[in-house]
């Protein structure tokens, strides 16, 4: 199924090379969860500091049921660097992909448990 999209760009030129990188990126979002209802995404780059550096900033909002949102924001590194609007994309969608498997494993019940400290004495 496809995943319903929106884009809103922010002081930022459309270009179709990021709308296709943002579309192929939405498009594996479904191999780590089956259910996503939406996803948005904002680009967003700080008018005073394009003579600086590009400062971008990604957001990126997934809704699946029942009723979760997982939200990531991602920044360009430091001003003055010319960290590319693809990297700070790419980043962006590396955390929400980690978010997604951590929930889909919470969803199914797979979740990491500490053992106690008290126990491993016994083991000694």
């Amino acid at each position: 199924m496809r995943v319903p999209v929106e884009i809103t760009y922010r002081n930022v030129t459309k270009s179709d090379a990021i709308e296709k990188l943002i579309y192929e990126k939405v498009d594996k979002l479904n191999d780590f969860h089956d259910n996503i209802v939406s996803c948005r995404i904002s680009i967003d780059q700080h008018k005073e500091s394009k003579s600086s550096g590009n400062r971008y900033h990604v957001r990126i909002g997934v809704r699946v049921p029942p009723g979760k949102e997982l939200v990531v924001r991602q920044k360009s590194a430091e001003e003055g660097t010319s960290e590319s609007l693809r990297t700070v994309i790419t980043e962006a969608f590396k955390t929400i992909i980690r978010q997604l498997k951590k929930l889909k494993q919470k969803q199914r019940g797979i979740v990491k448990t500490r053992v106690n400290s008290d126990e491993n004495a016994d083991l000694n």
